[in-house]
């Protein structure tokens, strides 16, 4: 799935201690915040490709 075409704006609320990692990455590798979502995202949408029913307890939010 390549990320083409008209984005739309979303707010995530992360747990601080993963927000932290995102930043790392992101100061790391030179690249935006909203990069490393964006691509996490992706790649995970990849893998559950056809898949009806995510794999999360009942921890939502």
């Amino acid at each position: 799935m390549l990320a083409t075409g008209k984005t739309v704006r979303t707010t995530v609320l992360l747990p601080e201690g993963v927000y932290r990692q995102v930043q790392a990455l992101a100061v790391t590798n030179d690249v935006s915040a909203a990069w490393v979502i964006r691509q996490a995202v992706l790649q995970y949408l990849a893998t559950k490709a056809g898949q009806a029913e995510l794999p999360f307890g009942s921890d939502r939010s």
